[in-house]
């Protein structure tokens, strides 16, 4: 601190000084005036050049801009063509592989045919873009058995069947291999030559059907309406911008004119290639074209399916005359501004330099007369009142400041260096007088579980063990010294070192084992001990201590052996082994352990009595991850049990973030007042954590009495309930407390039942165990509905068609993108750069209008010297508020999604 206060000391000196020689400068020698006219003639000579380049350079600008602008077009549209053939193959597939139609196949009964009308009605119902699903035999010239239509959004079976013998797309699809899909060209639907009313672009796809022996008896096919797909089309181009879909032959598939489409079906002579004279000699390329008297930008793109033999062309196209009309209103623009900004900078340079040569030289006059005796105290005209008395005065307190924070400093230096003494020492007595006496516990639990006699007591000893054991790991952390003085914390990833986790449960087993006289092996792949892994660590502890206790809990002698591998593939799997030398499983009851529904009745005995509902948990669990479970056992001889799941390998370069920093939260401006209604004193002491914030008010109550005279006497703004309170089940009262108005409250609930129980009350819950940042994060974006504009979600519903994985994904990119916008509005706020300000402007209103965030809209100037503190502020927590909101959404109104 006192090389600190010489550095102040000297810097202040040498401004004296350097003060004294300005002020025998005269002004045309002045650095003032000398900077000034340098930056101002580099400022103008930088503008005229960028200007000039940015002039020269606009049209190759627009040019590339627009070609971006296709190219991005282009893939979006072939992203939903792809997307339509793989929804369409995998409807094919699941139909085909349905075990109606497979019952029906193998076994053409009355019945079984029921049951293909049946799958046939309702994908048609539940599939928009499906108009026709057929079933055609291979006998009687490929007649066809069932056939379903829609017409109108009336789904109805046909009455009148035809032979299909001699269509293309029922011989090519039976010579395709199994597990293959037939793909016709697309055309207009056509009954008997004749096109139907209204005209439909329709797409065929079809599969071969095989009985039980791998005969081909028929085929299965989907007509599909491409009419919603062209809708796409046109929703994704842009007004300047357009879309056409060609075959081979220029055939228009898809054009804005749909009078131009499908010309050898309608028979006339609309034909692409003539039309815009271009030849396609190669994939994904720009091109210059001409139609009549236009000229277009174009963009092609080669489009395959069908294992190759479908080709179609995908061209978006803009007019050139739009580009040129861009160009040179650029251009005009450009020059105006470059005028504008040159005299603008010119005057303001004079301004500049006229204000601060006066105020600089009327400094260095007051203060020079004080430099020339640095020993001697310095005398300012303190008694002025204007700046240079302004200056005075902060001078002479920013000494006295500096000269008493350095005596503070300096006496603070010696207590902290005595309270770190302290502290040490005490930490050190600490360690000693509580490690002694938890050493002396557990080695006299240890005793007592070899002396007692009586099962009572070493229950009693064993549960009186565990817990000295938890105090001490407990007791241990938080006397390391050396933890307490680098401030290290242990906080739990996403990525897991399964290794460690296993290691952990086998260390966890171990002891329990070798009390009853049992080995417990543990064999781990090298990958897991290298590497980590994307998972859910608590899911994962769960399924395998469920099956090592019972593998312990159920082997009087012999072995447990646990093991856990990766299998490398096209998707990485982790396959987990626990095999014990038991008593078994019997033979019966083995096969209904597979049975995701089985559930083992309580009258029942014997290991599987005991045993049903931790294998119906580890089989949900499993299934939740999208693995499986296998059981083997033999009655007396042992079980073994595989777990194999899928799992996804983290690049360890990746730096990854701590879940209490995930968040940036709002900060309310108002107090709120929330009832907590839980019994539990560990979670309340937790949920106090969770919400400190001053702002929030926490009433805590572990009664329904006392909670009903709260809402009915006090103002409640936000309710947070567990459902199980002195064991009574609360879900029936908050019903009828919300049907009656007795609760008006928003509510969130805490549980650990069932989703669908609490489902009952409210979509705002977590079930236990929950991140208590999520928890944190939803508290904050119900109550912030209070004093911030929350978003508009509907056009990106709307957008994407309420598909929530789609919707999913937009509402993660517009969290990140909010996040960047504020970064660099922080940035353009201390920089000034209005430059800046307008690129960001330029992206960010469009997303405000999207959202109809209108009051954040309202309040972002057009110039940033107009962005004070004030609203830097409100945006700021605006936006904080935002991410909120999407991070909710994502979590519950799309609550299958991973977050």
């Amino acid at each position: 601190m006192g090389k600190k206060c010489s550095i102040v000391y000297l810097f202040n000196k040498s401004y004296l000084r350097s003060v004294n020689f300005l002020l025998k400068l005269k002004f045309r020698h002045s650095i003032v005036t000398r900077f000034a006219l340098f930056f101002t003639a580099l400022i103008i000579f930088s503008i005229l050049v960028s200007g000039f380049i940015v002039f020269q350079k606009a049209s190759a600008v627009i040019i590339d801009y627009s070609k971006e602008n296709l190219k991005h077009s282009s893939e979006m549209a072939e992203q939903s063509f792809y997307s339509l053939l793989k929804e369409v193959s995998n409807d094919v597939a699941v139909i085909a592989e349905s075990p109606s139609l497979k019952n029906y196949i193998n076994n053409p009964s009355e019945e079984n045919s029921g049951d293909v009308e049946n799958l046939f009605r309702i994908t048609l119902e539940n599939k928009e873009d499906y108009f026709q699903i057929r079933y055609i035999g291979i006998e009687n010239n490929g007649k066809e058995i069932i056939r379903y239509e829609k017409l109108n959004d009336k789904v109805s079976k046909a009455d009148t069947l035809q032979e299909k013998g001699d269509r293309e797309y029922f011989l090519e699809t039976l010579h395709i291999a199994p597990g293959e899909f037939y793909f016709s060209p697309i055309n207009l639907n056509e009954e008997y030559g004749v096109i139907s009313d209204p005209p439909t672009p329709t797409l065929r796809a079809a599969s071969p059907i095989f009985n039980n022996n791998g005969k081909v008896m028929g085929v299965l096919v989907i007509n599909v309406d491409m009419s919603r797909l062209y809708a796409k089309f046109k929703q994704i181009s842009r007004q300047s911008s357009q879309f056409y879909l060609v075959d081979k032959n220029g055939q228009y598939l898809y054009s804005p004119n749909r009078e131009e489409q499908f010309a050898l079906q309608k028979h006339t002579d609309h034909n692409f290639f003539s039309d815009y004279n271009i030849v396609l000699n190669q994939d994904h390329h720009f091109e210059l074209v001409r139609n009549g008297s236009q000229s277009y930008l174009t963009y092609l793109k080669e489009l395959e399916y069908f294992r190759g033999k479908r080709k179609i062309y995908l061209v978006t196209s803009i007019k050139q005359n739009i580009l040129l009309a861009s160009e040179r209103a650029v251009q005009l623009y450009s020059l105006r501004t470059l005028l504008l900004v040159c005299i603008i900078s010119i005057l303001i340079s004079w301004l500049f330099t006229n204000f601060f040569s006066k105020k600089i030289n009327q400094i260095t006059k007051a203060i020079s007369n004080y430099e020339s005796d640095p020993g001697s105290e310095i005398m300012l005209p303190v008694n002025r009142k204007d700046e240079i008395g302004v200056l005075a005065n902060s001078f002479l307190k920013m000494k006295k400041r500096i000269n008493n924070n350095v005596k503070e400093l300096n006496t603070a230096l010696k207590k902290e260096k005595q309270a770190k003494r302290q502290r040490d020492e005490f930490l050190q007595n600490m360690s000693h007088e509580l490690r002694t006496p938890l050493n002396s516990i557990l080695g006299l639990t240890q005793i007592l579980h070899k002396q007692s006699t009586s099962e009572a007591q070493r229950n009693i000893i064993a549960s009186l063990e565990k817990s000295a054991k938890n105090l001490a790991g407990l007791v241990y952390d938080v006397l390391d010294h050396q933890k307490l003085v680098e401030g290290k914390l242990q906080i739990a990833y996403k990525p897991v070192n399964i290794a460690r986790l296993l290691k952990d449960i086998h260390s966890t087993y171990q002891f329990e084992a070798l009390q009853k006289g049992l080995s417990f092996s543990l064999v781990i792949d090298k990958k897991l001990e290298e590497n980590k892994y994307l998972t859910d660590p608590l899911r994962l502890s769960q399924i395998i201590t469920n099956l090592v206790v019972n593998a312990v809990k159920y082997t009087r002698e012999g072995e447990i052996s646990l093991s856990a591998e990766v299998k490398s593939g096209k998707n990485a799997r982790l396959e987990i082994k626990i095999s014990d030398t038991g008593i078994g499983i019997l033979e019966e009851n083995l096969s209904r352990i597979n049975d995701r529904f089985f559930r083992e009745k309580e009258e029942m005995d014997g290991r599987f009595g005991g045993y049903g509902l931790g294998l119906s948990i580890v089989k949900q669990l499993t299934e939740l991850f999208g693995g499986s479970l296998k059981a083997i056992s033999a009655k007396g001889k042992g079980s073994e049990f595989t777990i194999n799941i899928p799992v996804e390998k983290v690049n360890v370069k990746k730096k990854l973030k701590s879940s209490s920093s995930r968040y940036i939260l709002p900060k309310f401006k108002k107090t709120y007042n929330l009832l907590y209604i839980e019994d539990d004193l560990s979670s309340a002491e937790m949920m106090k954590y969770i919400l400190d914030d001053d702002k929030l008010l926490i009433k805590k109550v572990d009664k329904i009495e006392s909670a009903r005279e709260i809402l009915e006497n006090g103002q409640v703004d936000l309710v947070i309930s567990d459902l199980m309170l002195e064991d009574v089940n609360l879900t029936d009262i908050l019903k009828e407390w919300i049907s009656f108005q007795k609760l008006k409250a928003p509510i969130i609930v805490l549980s650990a039942l069932e989703a669908k129980e609490v489902e009952k009350i409210t979509s705002l819950y977590f079930q236990k165990p929950y991140d208590i940042f999520h928890v944190q994060d939803l508290v904050y974006y119900v109550l912030g509905k209070n004093e911030f504009q929350a978003p508009d979600l509907s056009n990106i519903y709307n957008n994407y068609d309420h598909d929530p994985e789609k919707v999913s994904k937009v509402l993660k990119l517009l969290h990140e993108e909010f996040g960047t916008y504020l970064k660099r509005i922080n940035d353009a706020a201390e920089s000034k750069n209005q430059k800046d300000w307008k690129a960001i402007l330029h992206k960010l209103v469009a997303n405000l209008n999207n959202l109809k965030l209108s009051r954040l809209k309202e309040t972002i100037p057009e110039e940033v010297s107009e962005l004070d503190e004030e609203k830097l502020e409100f945006i700021r927590q605006n936006f904080a508020y935002c991410q909120c909101c999407f991070r909710n959404e994502r979590r519950f109104n799309l609550r299958d999604r991973s977050f």
